[in-house]
């Protein structure tokens, strides 16, 4: 049966709103039904909603959105509090000879192919391992795989081009994030999988210190999360990166400082704060608490220089005129 919509029909008569393609094109499969009416309502508001909002038109608790959320801030579809939206870059201009020569990953090109259930047994039966990798990731996951989950499995190994090995190791982190608590969805495992065969990820040395980075960087979020007070939730792929270049420049001593700094000057918790001070630390090399005290008193020394110079050069009052007036005023008995 085909569908049409009509074009005059009354649902038209309060207006439109735009629309990404990819919304439809890229997370109509992948996100769950609540995370697109989420998404629906703040682009319906001019892109810009808070969660309480979302609640109520949802019927769901602010927890909840929070939680649903998670995957949109994870895919870089919105940004939540503390957060800078970074400009596009400009586009650079290569001579032809170059561009020529450079390959693009194929899954780079081109959206993952579409697999049906006959499609994904055939490659079972193929390929030993890809019906272990299903067999197995039942197992990890503790239930029966949908065909959704084995399409993405099968493209894992034949698209991203990952091995068995790697693809399961990255399931058992995804089932162990789960069990501590993590609002993610099996949408997370894709885009994990993606990331990691864009950087070459795809052995079990490499795979096992990308999880350590992860860890790591895990450790130092819990720590921005206690220092600046922000909501805890989890950080989006450039909070991640932002935070783990503080640690790389700074000791947790001058973060902290950083951060009481900016609840003197701000009525919310604020990364993009705290980014900008130590931006500014790192450019004057300043690298410990007494160089910042340093630098505060000689910046108030100078402001208050400054006032009395001001004071100096343009008085309140003329002296000398005051002293003739006063001599020459023959009311003064």
């Amino acid at each position: 049966m085909d569908y049409s919509v009509m074009p005059f029909a009354a649902v038209w008569k309060n207006g439109i709103f735009n629309l990404p393609t990819d919304i439809v094109d890229k997370y109509l499969k992948m996100a769950s039904e609540y995370q697109l009416k989420a998404l629906l309502y703040i682009i319906r508001h001019e892109g810009r909603a808070d969660s309480a909002s979302v609640a109520k038109a949802l019927g769901q608790t602010v927890g909840d959105i929070e939680s649903i959320m998670e995957f949109w801030l994870s895919e870089g579809v919105v940004v939540a509090d503390g957060c800078e939206i970074a400009p596009s870059p400009a586009p650079v201009t290569e001579p032809a000879e170059e561009k020529a020569e450079k390959t693009v990953p194929k899954h780079e090109m081109l959206a993952a192919p579409r697999l049906s259930p006959k499609d994904v047994a055939a490659f079972a039966a193929a390929d030993q391992s890809i019906s272990f990798l299903l067999s197995d990731a039942q197992r990890v996951l503790g239930r029966t795989i949908s065909h959704a989950e084995q399409e993405m499995l099968v493209n894992m190994v034949q698209y991203y081009g990952l091995k068995v090995e790697v693809i399961l190791m990255i399931l058992e982190f995804y089932r162990s994030e789960k069990q501590r608590g993590k609002a993610i969805g099996i949408s997370y495992v894709n885009a994990m999988a993606k990331n990691w065969a864009d950087e070459g990820i795809n052995s079990i040395t490499e795979a096992e210190a990308k999880l350590q980075d992860i860890a790591r960087s895990d450790r130092l979020w819990n720590e921005i999360v206690a220092i600046t007070g922000i909501r805890h939730r989890r950080p989006t792929a450039k909070q991640r990166e932002m935070v783990d270049d503080w640690f790389k420049d700074f000791d947790v001593a001058m973060i902290t400082l950083a951060a009481d700094i900016m609840k003197e000057n701000t009525a919310e918790p604020s990364l993009a704060y705290v980014n900008k001070i130590l931006k500014q630390w790192k450019k004057k090399n300043i690298t410990s608490p007494a160089q910042v005290k340093a630098e505060q008193e000689a910046f108030e020394k100078s402001k208050a220089n400054k006032k009395s110079d001001k004071l100096k050069s343009k008085p309140s009052y003329d002296l000398e005129k005051v002293m003739s007036d006063a001599m020459n005023n023959t009311d003064i008995v």
